[in-house]
């Protein structure tokens, strides 16, 4: 492209112009006009006919980047909508598992030494459990634990646990 608008220009003939100085610049001794197809060496030859390939490479990688942004665009509102889906799925088998229970109901509280180093420096600790369900048809519910403050009267060093009734479905 850059070739072909250098052999597209053409040169007009000014009038004859003075410069500061003194100096007078008459263009029309340089009014030869370039030939529209010169006698290049072989070298120019191959240097324009290598322009023209990367040009072309150029035109056909700027177009494959355009498809790929796209692509990738589509690629990821479909990831947005599969991780939407995925949220809801775990929600579900989250409901479901807590209908499995059958009233009977395991709760591991993950990184309790954590909660036992905040009673200690007297930070309330309050843990809430998942909801579950006391069978198929059943009441939805979910155990609040509270570790007692060391400075409680009459309850330092105890835990209280209470059990909620939740909204089910």
């Amino acid at each position: 492209m850059m070739a072909q608008s250098l052999r597209n220009v053409s040169v007009s003939n000014p009038a004859s112009v003075n410069f500061h100085g003194g100096l007078s610049f008459d263009p029309s001794l340089f009014s030869q006009a370039m030939p529209t197809s010169c006698e290049c060496s072989p070298e120019v030859q191959t240097f324009k006919e290598t322009i023209q390939q990367l040009e072309g490479r150029l035109v056909r990688q700027d177009h494959q980047i355009r498809e790929l942004i796209a692509k990738m665009e589509t690629q990821n509102s479909q990831m947005g909508d599969l991780k939407r889906t995925i949220r809801n799925l775990e929600e579900k088998i989250t409901e479901m598992e807590a209908q499995q229970c059958n009233g009977i109901f395991i709760w591991k509280i993950e990184h309790f030494s954590v909660y036992l180093k905040a009673q200690e420096e007297e930070r309330p600790v309050v843990i809430h459990s998942p909801g579950f369900y006391t069978g198929k048809p059943g009441y939805k519910l979910c155990m609040r634990l509270h570790i007692q403050l060391p400075n409680t009267p009459r309850c330092a060093n105890y835990i209280s646990l209470f059990v909620h009734i939740m909204q089910g479905e």
